[in-house]
């Protein structure tokens, strides 16, 4: 342990100090000038402190303890030796000595602390919240270096492929030998064998429709094998072919025309015979067809098309027609499309794939939308919470003076044997009972819900209540089986009951069955059902129904009869039922519409009149959308607004002639529903802006640049997943007219990226671009471990081969430092406070030099009593020394008489 001075130089002041001691002495040893003596003493007391606080005054020695961290690699690649790595850890913690402490970091793309530094580490397995698609070293090596203590020697085991792929690891090395830190490495060598990867696809970037191209698909292996390659467009299989690989590069060439707009993905997957690591074996890339904006009209029977057809082909527009069974199921197909036209199309045959891409559609790509009204469109047409809903400018709920009161819905639902007939794998109660599920999900908080099941009996699946606990009530429908035979009177007894007890302003049964039951009993109840407010629907599920008797069960009692034969139908015939039983929806009467506000889409439109409507059907505009047409009772007719980059159109009247019949031959509507469109696909693309996108280790990298124009704007991406997540990111400004910006990836295949530059709520520009994400280098064929090499080089580290190696060797010794700074300012502190106290307090320093000299004196008495009790309390010597010293004694004793007698002699001779 050795005293030092961080700030030597510092110590000149004592000098200073030391001369103004001597130049005081006497006045300090004067007893006439005592206070002024103390005075000076506690100055000089202050002083000298202060010198050695500035002067770093301090205590060091050398450490003795090590901190060590083992890093672990729990990278995807590592996989297969994970147990060895374990088992290395747990092995090298039994040879810790009781100056070592150990933590232990688990690491891929990101670090994880698995134990932090303990004398007694535990450990038995690494934790499983690794995401392994990545390996960075570098930040694994940081995260070591920020957890070792400064006051001890320092030691990294990093045990690892070294098959870095985000990251530097050189970046640290420099760090890591400054610090002084032994760096040791155990080397996984993984063993590879059959081995078949997609190196990567190419096509052109861009096309114009109609053009032929290649897709060209490059595979690598490390051995002969056959295999079969896949090619997808979209999701759809465009080709496949069986071939044989060879060891080393292959390339195979597929032929394919451009006969679609806009943005197209291809996807390439290889599946060899021999091979052993499965992820490597898809690539993807996307194209940009160019061509005239093309409209989509999706009907959803035969005819309700017609009309909007023949004012696309007046304009000679683009635009292709189909079902909305085949409407586009995912975002690339749907892409390709301006605009989309709905003709009185139901949410029920459009779909998941389309419902789920329709919302990025409108919003992130700028896709329009139009829906045109009918009895099967709009709440009749299943929108309600759905996307449609989302992205139109009406709400599927009435509300404000036309708002529906409360209402209660009972289900009665035949639950006997004949309903386990099944269609594709699903049976006629399966559908009953996801039908009483649409009904849950389509009522207020504020109505009742009940369903009633029977067969031979009838029992109360859920007694009627607020539909509080949703998917508790879920839960309760999805237990009923079938079994039994069919007795609907008691049932529908029990049903109208019931409901008569409920105090909701609208009462409404659903009957559903498929077979044949009691024919008569039913006038009585049905009038009681009648003056009670109750209406009654009915379904028949199946020609085997009594089809008779449900219609007059539902004539008697103010409902509506269906039969179906296609059973998928009947959740849609539930959940309009909800809608119609509110009698609020279907408006069938004449009104001429109201001009709500002026808009271009009515330019050269309302100049003449706008015809009269016999029907629509009801919804409630949105707050921030723009009604121009109205009905005579305030209901949207017409109703725009704009849902991020699209913009959206809701017509609540039809379009077949039935309601709309005087704006078949009216001049101005072919005006109005081109307006309409135009509006819709109207964009904001620019030539002066151009994008580039690029792959840095986990994210995706997005460059703007703006050709001419350098003016500042508010930029932002919207990019869509391959899982068609919508992710939203800010592209900073780095130099005028140049904007990047960063993103996580966590999917491989296409992104598709939308730019928008915007000034205030206006928009300046956008560009469309994508990104193809192949699989994480993790799994490349050609990952090599040479950057490990270059760590080891670089930060003075080495190999090691077993776990007694650990903590064994030299190791760089480390200071350990007390610094003394602020004890020194303390007494520093205490001895100003002294010299205050001195000078302000009238002591009596006379009395305190005497009081001061006679304690000096008692302590020098002390000291000499204490000396002197101290030799009689002192053992005797030990007898070889007393013995010893007694001889010489005698000795001495001895001499000294010789000496007198020779010198008697001496004298009486004389």
């Amino acid at each position: 342990m050795v005293i030092d001075f961080a700030k030597p130089i510092w110590l000149i002041l004592l000098v200073a100090v030391s001369g103004l001691l001597i130049a005081t002495s006497k006045a300090i040893s004067s007893r006439a000038r005592a206070k002024k003596a103390f005075i000076l003493t506690a100055r000089f007391i202050t002083f000298t402190f202060l010198v050695l606080s500035l002067a770093g005054l301090g205590i060091t020695w050398t450490v003795e303890d090590t901190a060590t961290i083992f890093l672990m690699d729990g990278s995807d690649s590592m996989s297969e030796h994970i147990k060895e790595s374990e088992s290395f850890v747990r092995s090298a913690l039994k040879e810790m000595t009781d100056k070592d402490e150990a933590g232990i970091i688990s690491f891929s793309e990101e670090p994880i602390m698995e134990n932090f530094l303990s004398k007694n580490p535990t450990f038995d397995s690494m934790s499983s919240d690794q995401k392994g698609k990545y390996t960075n070293i570098e930040k694994a090596l940081n995260a070591a270096l920020s957890v070792l203590p400064d006051k001890s020697r320092k030691r990294i085991v990093l045990i690892t492929d070294g098959e870095e792929n985000d990251g530097s690891s050189s970046n640290i090395a420099g760090a890591v030998k400054d610090k002084g830190v032994d760096l040791k490495v155990l080397k996984i060598d993984r063993e590879k064998g059959s081995e078949v990867s997609a190196v990567s696809l190419t096509v052109p970037q861009t096309l114009n429709m109609g053009e032929e191209f290649n897709i060209g698909v490059n595979i690598k292996s490390n051995v002969n094998t056959p295999g079969r390659l896949l090619l997808f467009d979209g999701s759809k299989k465009a080709a496949e072919e069986r071939v044989e690989i060879t060891k080393g590069d292959n390339r195979f060439v597929f032929k394919d025309r451009a006969d679609a707009r806009g943005f197209k993905t291809y996807r390439a997957v290889i599946e060899a015979d021999s091979d052993t690591e499965m992820r490597n074996n898809e690539v993807s890339s996307f194209i940009n067809v160019l061509d005239e904006p093309m409209i989509l009209l999706i009907e959803d029977k035969e005819g309700e098309g017609d009309e909007i057809a023949k004012i696309l082909e007046g304009a000679k527009a683009s635009f292709k027609r189909i079902n909305a069974r085949s409407a586009p199921a995912d975002l690339q197909s749907m892409a390709q499309y301006k605009t989309i036209l709905l003709a009185n199309v139901s949410a029920e045959n459009l779909s998941d794939g389309f419902l789920k891409a329709l919302e990025p559609y409108v919003r992130d790509f700028g896709g329009g939308l139009i829906a045109s009204g009918g009895d099967d469109s709009f709440a009749l047409g299943g929108y309600y919470k759905t996307s449609l809903e989302k992205v139109l400018p009406v709400n599927m709920e009435l509300k404000g003076k036309k708002a529906i009161p409360d209402m209660s819905i009972i289900m009665v639902i035949d639950k006997s044997g004949s309903m386990s007939e099944a269609s594709g794998g699903i049976t006629k109660l399966d559908l009953a009972k996801e039908a009483a599920a649409r009904v849950l999900d389509s009522l207020r908080d504020n109505d009742n819900i009940g369903v009633l099941a029977f067969d031979g009996a009838q029992y109360w699946v859920v007694k009627p209540q607020k539909p509080g606990d949703r998917e508790a009530l879920r839960s309760d429908i999805g237990t009923i089986r079938q079994g039994g035979g069919t007795s609907i009177l008691p049932a529908l007894e029990e049903a109208v009951k019931t409901m008569k007890n409920q105090s909701s302003k609208i009462k409404h049964i659903i009957l559903l069955t498929d077979g044949q039951a009691e024919k008569t009993g039913y006038d009585k109840l049905l009038e009681d059902a009648r003056q009670s407010g109750i209406t009654i629907s009915t379904v028949a599920a199946g020609h085997d129904a009594d089809v008779q008797l449900l219609e007059h069960i539902s004539n008697k009692a103010g409902g509506r009869s269906y039969v179906t034969n296609e059973y998928s139908n009947i959740p849609t015939i539930f959940a309009k039922e909800t809608f119609m039983a509110a009698k609020a929806y279907l408006n069938n009467r004449e009104f001429t519409p109201r001009v709500a506000n002026l808009h271009p889409v009515l330019d050269e439109v309302v100049r003449k009149g706008i015809p009269s409507l016999k029907g629509y059907i009801a919804s409630s505009p949105k707050d921030a959308a723009s009604v121009l047409l109205e009905s005579d009772e305030g209901d949207p007719i017409l109703t725009l607004w704009q849902y991020g980059l699209g913009k959206t159109a809701a017509w609540n009247s039809d379009m077949k002639g039935i309601w709309s019949g005087n704006y078949v031959n009216w001049d101005s509507n072919p005006v109005l529903w081109n307006n309409l469109i135009n509006w819709t696909i109207e964009n904001y693309s620019s030539d002066d802006v151009e994008a580039e996108t690029r792959i840095q280790g986990g994210y995706g990298e997005i460059r703007l640049k703006q050709k001419s124009n350098k003016e500042t704007m508010d930029t932002k991406a919207i990019i869509t997943a391959p899982s068609l997540e919508s992710i939203e990111i800010k592209l900073d400004e780095e130099a005028p007219g140049q904007y990047m910006g960063r993103f996580r990836i966590e999917d491989t295949g296409a992104y598709l990226i939308k730019i928008v530059q915007s000034k205030g709520e206006e928009i300046k520009s956008t560009v469309s671009t994508g990104l193809s994400v192949q699989y994480s280098p993790e799994y490349s064929m050609d990952a090599n471990s040479d950057k490990l090499d270059r760590l080891v080089m670089e930060s003075g580290g080495q190999y090691i081969e077993d776990a007694g190696e650990v903590f064994k060797g030299p190791i760089a010794p480390v200071q350990g430092r007390l610094d003394l700074t602020f004890p020194m300012l303390v007494l520093a502190l205490i001895a100003f406070l002294t010299d205050i106290a001195i000078r302000r307090l009238k002591l009596p320093m006379d009395k305190i030099t005497r009081l001061g000299g006679l304690i000096a004196k008692k302590i020098k008495i002390d000291k000499k009593e204490q000396k002197a009790e101290d030799v009689r309390e002192k053992p005797d010597v030990i007898p070889e020394e007393k013995k010893a010293k007694e001889a010489k004694q005698a000795e001495n004793k001895a001499v000294s008489k010789t000496l007198d007698t020779a010198a008697l002699l001496k004298r009486k001779k004389r």
